[in-house]
């Protein structure tokens, strides 16, 4: 009996170590199982934030396939006749605006379109849009909408180019693009967000700067007409008779009232559905994948169409992006330091359209 009790003895003493690692290793797994599983639910939540879409990623997205390959073709491709008008502008600068002044000059007052886009198409939206260029319009000139780069718009008519300060028109594209591309407010876009995205090519317009500079190497066409968005807010009258001088017209003072009147912005806010891009929207939600969405943007903003407004509202380290982006792409292209010398130079270039004197003396009725 002694001698089976020492052998009993031994093999728990062979034994003990491994009982020990065991144990060792039961209590290193409660103490710090939890910890390494903790860490790889927190690196599974970090995935998750990298994948799961923002705000930013739907905008983007969305709006890459706003118009088709072959309609942006057929938009920039086309045969313009010599009277054609297109307004022309880098988004929101006061495309619609324009549009508005020129639909009310040739037409005398019309209002009978459903939203403006049908009645003056956007040249690479329009087969999008089931709009074929080609065709007569109800008035005379016929006026197209574009967003195009001089380098890329087609060529052959003439064009009323609308500029407006970068800061005041990043802000309001920043205001105005998430909700047509309708984004959930759930996901709200940061202005951050925004710039850098529109710099790294978001806008299907580009740059501004780039839009700036290439429609400033035009100033002496004479098919080419610039306006500022500031001009129109200071002096709306005189902007109309601008447009009106370059499109030959010789409108009497009860078209001119009527003209300043229906492009008033209280005027175009009683109908700003006819002026919110619907039209557009419900032709090509579909291929944007918003089928079944809402149009939800407007144009016509109650708040909307402050000049000076950007340099307010916009944070410091962005007004410094944007200033730098002038000096990187403007001031190396055309040797301009700031907006206000584009204006300056713009001024001096269309001294028929911005002295006052050459301006009225071209119309034969006082206005």
């Amino acid at each position: 009996v002694f001698l089976t009790t020492l052998a009993a003895l031994a093999t728990l003493a062979r034994a003990v170590p491994a009982l020990r690692r065991v144990a060792r290793q039961a209590r290193e797994s409660l103490l710090y199982g939890h910890e390494r599983r903790g860490g790889a639910l927190e690196r599974g939540e970090e995935e998750e934030k990298k994948t799961k879409p923002r705000g930013i990623d739907l905008m983007i997205a969305r709006n890459r396939k706003m118009n088709s390959d072959a309609s942006v073709k057929n938009g920039r491709g086309f045969q313009p006749r010599a009277s054609d008008v297109f307004i022309t502008t880098y988004a929101k600068c006061g495309t619609t605006w324009t549009m508005q002044i020129l639909q009310q000059l040739r037409s005398g007052g019309d209002m009978e379109f459903e939203e403006i886009t049908e009645a003056i198409p956007w040249d690479v939206l329009a087969m999008d849009c089931g709009q074929n260029l080609d065709d007569d319009q109800k008035y005379q000139p016929r006026c197209f909408k574009s967003h195009e780069q001089w380098q890329h718009i087609a060529k052959g008519g003439r064009y009323v180019y609308v500029a407006r300060h970068p800061e005041d028109a990043m802000l309001s594209f920043l205001k105005f693009l998430p909700k047509w591309m309708c984004v959930p407010e759930t996901m709200p876009v940061t202005v951050e967000e925004f710039v850098d995205a529109i710099f790294a090519g978001a806008s299907n317009s580009g740059l501004i700067w780039n839009h700036f500079a290439g429609w400033y190497s035009q100033r002496n066409n004479p098919n080419v007409l610039w306006l500022f968005f500031e001009d129109l807010k200071a002096d709306l009258r005189t902007s109309v008779l601008r447009i009106a001088k370059f499109l030959g017209m010789q409108p009497n003072k009860e078209l001119v009232d009527l003209v300043v009147k229906m492009s008033h912005f209280s005027y175009m806010k009683e109908e700003q559905s006819k002026f919110d891009d619907h039209f557009v929207f419900n032709r090509v939600k579909k291929q944007m994948g918003l089928e079944g969405f809402a149009h939800r943007a407007t144009k016509v903003r109650k708040s909307g169409g402050k000049v000076g407004e950007g340099k307010q509202a916009l944070p410091k380290h962005i007004l410094d992006k944007l200033s730098s982006k002038w000096e990187m792409i403007m001031t190396a292209q055309t040797g301009l330091k700031t907006y206000s010398d584009l204006r300056e130079a713009i001024y001096k270039a269309y001294p028929e359209y911005y002295e006052e004197e050459k301006l009225m003396k071209y119309f034969k009725s006082p206005l």
